[in-house]
């Protein structure tokens, strides 16, 4: 189960409607980006670098759809030389 489908339940157990719309979805992640730093730790974000990396390298909006990893790396200078080292090393492998 996902989070729009987390969503949705929530909602139409109080008003049946149609599917969110996804302003709604993305207004609910930014909620939970005002989740307190210390709660996404180091290893959290370890555990995520390569996905969100991989996204980056595919050319999709990983900042979008990661959020609480960007602002982590924003905020985190070891986690963000980590994540840097490895987006360096996936962009030269895919020049080759």
């Amino acid at each position: 189960m996902n989070i729009r489908d987390v969503i949705n339940r929530i909602r139409n157990s109080f008003n049946p409607q149609e599917e969110v719309p996804n302003e709604v979805i993305l207004g609910f992640l930014r909620v939970l980006e005002d989740v307190p730093a210390e709660e996404t730790s180091c290893d959290k974000i370890y555990a995520k670098i390569d996905e969100y990396v991989d996204r980056e390298v595919g050319q999709k909006d990983a900042a979008q759809l990661m959020p609480l990893v960007r602002e982590h790396l924003d905020m985190c200078p070891e986690c963000c030389e980590e994540y840097e080292a490895l987006l360096d090393v996936l962009e030269k492998t895919a020049e080759k």
